[in-house]
């Protein structure tokens, strides 16, 4: 009261310290909000089932997973347990269905992961997908896993066996031991360091495989893209089938004695990098482009004549694998390893 004058009255001085607690009080008050408008036959938030939720079932060593995902992060690695242990963020609860058990042992060889509130969608089919923005999940290392996905990236690392088909994300597979089979229409696809027969396809995205072999004798290779590069790494197999309708092709590795190499695009360059000693048959086939390479060729047929087509028959070596080299609309350099 020392800022205010004594002349004024005791009352108005009471009345304006009032006014101005008052008013500094409801200052940090903010109004209160709106009401929502209530929605007919809204549910409760919590009725959803979206959270975190983490399940695990005992099964055989060599159980088969299958799965399918909506969306998210999918990680799937393998360890030394008979055990799958699912872990979902963000995402709804899910069960397992246990599909065929070993007839020793009872334990399951073969199960699905689906959504615990599989119903009919609006088109009347089953949904037992699952989704989360993480979806992570340890199976034995001796699991085959096959994921069916939308809008997911996956990546799968130490088990047996691999099929992985999605209409878009990237995929990643490492140390896969007997076979992969993958595609995804609008992402990239990479395999490290993985054994067996593979497939590998995208429609629009590169393909990089490094350090893959045959599980068991005539294992194939088969890669293709429609639009994207190829570079492949590090190749043990002797039969081995790239293809590509536009994207740049490349090929580091040996050429085995007896194997059957074809790299095929439509519209870019092929480069390939191989051992100076190597020893091969050589069927080139180039349109719009040239032709190089830093080692010898012995020329058997050549017809190089304007057009738009050029081919090229030659050998290196003994000729003991067989290579054809074909692009429309590119270049073909080999290259000494």
């Amino acid at each position: 009261m020392r800022g205010f004058s004594r002349k004024f009255k005791y009352g108005f001085v009471v009345t304006a310290l009032l006014l101005s607690v008052w008013t500094a009080v409801f200052a940090q008050i903010e109004p209160p909000a709106k009401p929502a408008r209530p929605q007919p036959h809204a549910a409760p938030a919590m009725s959803t089932g979206v959270g975190t939720f983490e399940k695990s079932i005992n099964v055989d060593a060599s159980v088969n997973l299958s799965l399918c995902v909506t969306q998210g992060n999918l990680k799937v690695n393998g360890w030394n347990r008979n055990e799958v242990r699912v872990f979902v963020e963000n995402g709804p609860k899910f069960d397992f269905i246990v599909q065929q058990k070993n007839t020793k042992t009872g334990d399951p060889v073969w199960i699905m992961l689906t959504s615990a509130n599989s119903g009919k969608t609006n088109t009347g089919q089953q949904n037992e997908c699952i989704s989360g923005d993480i979806v992570e999940i340890d199976v034995p290392a001796n699991a085959t896993v096959n994921v069916k996905g939308q809008e997911t990236t996956t990546v799968i690392d130490g088990v047996r066996r691999v099929g992985v088909k999605n209409a878009g994300g990237d995929i990643t597979l490492r140390n896969i031991k007997n076979g992969i089979t993958a595609a995804t229409y609008r992402g990239d696809l990479t395999v490290e360091e993985s054994a067996g027969a593979m497939n590998l396809e995208t429609t629009n995205g590169n393909i990089l495989v490094f350090e893959a072999a045959p599980s068991e004798i005539g294992d194939i290779f088969k890669v293709k893209t429609t639009s994207g590069a190829i570079s492949l790494q590090k190749l043990g197999y002797r039969q081995v089938e790239s293809n590509s309708i536009s994207g740049t092709m490349m090929f580091g590795g040996e050429l085995l004695s007896g194997g059957s190499y074809s790299f095929v695009t439509s519209n870019g360059t092929i480069r390939l990098a191989i051992p100076p000693n190597s020893s091969s048959n050589i069927f080139a086939s180039y349109g719009f482009g040239n032709f190089n390479s830093e080692i010898p060729i012995k020329t058997i047929t050549e017809d190089i004549h304007p057009g738009p087509v050029k081919n090229l028959n030659g050998s290196m070596g003994s000729g003991d694998a067989t290579l054809r080299i074909t692009t429309n609309n590119g270049s073909i350099f080999i290259k000494k390893l």
